[in-house]
């Protein structure tokens, strides 16, 4: 089925590369309206798009960042089985997701999925939902790791400067330095460096592969391993153990945060509708490969794990690698090496925010949308998008000078929206009954029916599970300080969307349709 309009279909000058999903789209599968034209360079090849996704994701320091929490509510077993838990859960979200990205490649991801799978009565409301919380997702992503750097880099100035004495407005301090430095690296020359994802990547997995190697090796711990594997640590203080478990998967969650990634970059990359959902699912494969191998190491490495969390450096993972090496300077190395790739990472996450609220705005759904669709003639890159992101992570980040437990709460509620947004969208294609008319049997990535359909189900699930648990206070007695805020902070979002929705997106917005 080829374009009418001339107009749309023809390249324009000096982006002979770029992307229009209408046209893309209309070849074989099937013919969408509402879907402008895009102005943005095809950068992204098969193997480029892999490694945005996994930096992204970064799977083994997801788990290295927030492994405190795991250890608290379960211990070991925790940590470990939560992985396979969650590899499942999201391995069936990934699946969706795919599906979906191999018919409908645009930068709007799961909630330009929404729109066209929504009846016409229901498709603005459910796709404007869809979106505001990925938008939020991405940001309270934003923030969750731009905090795991800072945590980063001050626990190895605690290590060697032991008489240095921190203030939680220091973290913040450095917190909005390090969210500054990639919003204008984003801008200036991230186009120009997409090498940096490659970079990051290798170091990512050079890292990984040491660490694994290194510290169990060199550790003279006995480590048991009916502890590890059967002996649950309840460290809440008053939740039965199910719910410490439940409340405890954050950190194997953590993991799989950003998964979206390379559906949001779909309108850069080449040949979208094949290399965006393989993009997705090894993903989700290499995050388990990595993670799991990395959990075991770390757990064997060292015989007290719970002593950990008492470190003065605030940062377990680190008090493990120094005890497992026997060297200071070996376990500050691999922390410089996490360092470098959390910062690959941040700069990853506001390119795809920025891209998510690109789209957005695009379609009309935010005040002063006009400014934020817009890409720089000679940068290539949605500058306002990426100003506003920024914007909106330094003022997450503003939480931390509340709690010291707001890192738990950023990624508690990064990962429930996320995945709420990812629901939607399989909730419709059930009601849809998987039918060809939106998943047409010749497209590029698909699975039998079966499969297809316990992926959606479980998907919806999760995110049912994630929003019940992942709200719950991780400690007892409950205080300010403890207090897990991911429901104050999904409370203020909700508050946003709505008022977003009532004063502008509600007369305003329009996503993309399926023509019949």
């Amino acid at each position: 089925m080829e374009s009418d309009n001339p107009k749309r279909a023809a390249s324009k000058p000096g982006h002979e590369a770029s992307y229009d999903p209408e046209v893309d789209m209309a070849k074989g599968q099937v013919a969408i309206t509402g879907v402008p034209d895009a102005h943005m360079k095809r950068n992204f090849s098969i193997l480029s798009i892999i490694a945005m996704g996994y930096n992204n994701t970064n799977s083994w320091v997801a788990i290295a960042a927030s492994f405190s929490i795991a250890i608290q509510s379960g211990g070991s077993v925790s940590l470990l089985y939560g992985i396979i838990v969650v590899f499942f859960a999201m391995l069936c979200t990934g699946i969706t997701l795919a599906e979906l990205a191999s018919v409908y490649p645009t930068a709007g991801g799961q909630y330009h999925f929404t729109s066209i799978l929504a009846s016409q009565r229901w498709s603005k409301v459910l796709s404007y939902t869809s979106g505001i919380a990925a938008l939020f997702a991405w940001i309270t992503l934003g923030a969750s790791i731009a905090l795991s750097t800072t945590n980063v880099l001050m626990a190895i100035v605690i290590r060697w400067q032991p008489e240095y004495e921190t203030k939680s407005w220091h973290y913040f301090l450095v917190y909005q330095l390090l969210n500054g430095i990639m919003v204008a690296y984003n801008i200036f020359l991230t186009n120009k460096t997409l090498w940096i994802y490659n970079l990051g990547f290798l170091l990512s997995i050079s890292t990984f592969l040491a660490l694994t190697i290194t510290c169990p090796s060199r550790s003279a711990a006995h480590v048991s391993s009916s502890h590890t594997w059967g002996e649950f640590v309840n460290g809440s203080g008053g939740w039965p153990d199910g719910i410490s478990f439940l409340t405890g998967l954050s950190t194997p969650q953590f993991m799989y945060s950003g998964l979206d990634a390379t559906l949001h970059l779909a309108e850069e990359c080449l040949d979208p509708e094949r290399i965006v959902p393989k993009a997705v699912v090894v993903t989700v494969i290499v995050g388990l490969l990595t993670a799991f191998p990395f959990a075991i190491a770390i757990l064997y490495s060292y015989n007290n794990v719970q002593a950990s969390l008492d470190s003065p450096t605030g940062f377990p993972i680190f008090f493990i690698w120094e005890k497992a090496t026997h060297s200071p300077v070996a376990a500050t190395v691999f922390m410089a090496a996490l360092f470098v790739v959390s910062l690959v990472a941040l700069n990853a996450v506001h390119q795809t925010a920025s891209r998510l609220t690109w789209s957005f705005a695009r379609d009309e759904a935010l005040f002063f949308s006009r400014r934020l669709a817009g890409i720089h003639p000679s940068l290539g890159v949605p500058v306002y998008s990426l100003l506003l992101d920024g914007l909106a992570v330094l003022l997450v980040g503003i939480v931390y000078v509340c709690s010291t437990t707001a890192f738990n709460a950023f990624i508690s509620t990064a990962v429930v929206v996320a995945q709420i947004s990812y629901a939607i969208p399989a909730a419709l294609l059930l009601t849809r009954r998987r039918s060809a008319d939106y998943l047409p049997p010749d497209r590029t990535f698909q699975v039998p029916h079966a499969l297809g359909f316990l992926c959606n189900v479980v998907c919806i699930l999760w995110a049912i599970v994630l929003t019940i648990f992942f709200t719950f206070p991780t400690e007892f007695p409950v205080t300010g300080g403890n207090m897990n805020y991911a429901s104050v902070v999904l409370a203020i979002m909700l508050i946003l969307g709505v008022g977003n929705w009532y004063a502008y997106a509600r007369r305003h917005y329009h996503g993309p349709r399926l023509e019949m």
